[in-house]
């Protein structure tokens, strides 16, 4: 991608745009009511038949608001100026009722918890993306950057699951 910046002497400059991706590398287990499997941080890259995490089903309603997290990604060395933020998660709904047994994702932004995206009508597993620019606009906020997942359970059902989360920043 290139941007053109013109002068009046019709000269032109092109400015290179990096991204990286910082993926999960930290779970603190603040918020601890799904079931893990492998080995922490779980949601590091996407292998969902080693280290993932889901919901579990526990009878009518009572899943209902389980939360897990907090997850931290990887540091950035912060240079240059920010272009744009996007979260993504690999994850799915139940697979029979994902419209009523699904996760929600929360973002930590330095300064409070945000809604971001959820799981709802995905029943098998699929990449989910949000531009989060506007809530991680320095490095120091990409760097202080946080998720927590949260159940949002209609029934007896669990089979919500996550598998991977990372933040893909442009500069």
């Amino acid at each position: 991608m290139r941007a053109l910046v013109y002068h009046s002497d019709s000269q032109n400059m092109t400015q290179t745009i990096k991204d990286t991706k910082l993926w999960v590398d930290s779970f603190d287990g603040t918020r601890d009511q799904w079931t893990k499997n492998g080995v922490s941080p779980y949601l590091d890259n996407q292998d969902q038949t080693g280290n993932y995490v889901y919901g579990i089903a526990n009878g009518l309603g009572s899943r209902q608001g389980d939360k897990i997290g907090d997850y931290g990604f990887e540091d950035h060395a912060q240079t240059g100026t920010i272009i744009s933020v996007e979260l993504k998660v690999y994850g799915h709904a139940n697979s029979q009722h994902p419209n009523q047994n699904y996760f929600s994702v929360y973002l930590w932004d330095g300064s409070s918890w945000r809604y971001v995206m959820d799981f709802k009508g995905a029943s098998g597993y699929i990449w989910k993306e949000a531009d989060i620019t506007s809530y991680l606009d320095t490095w120091e906020k990409v760097n202080q950057a946080k998720i927590y997942l949260q159940t949002e359970s209609k029934g007896d059902r669990g089979g919500q699951s996550c598998d991977a989360a990372l933040l893909v920043v442009r500069y």
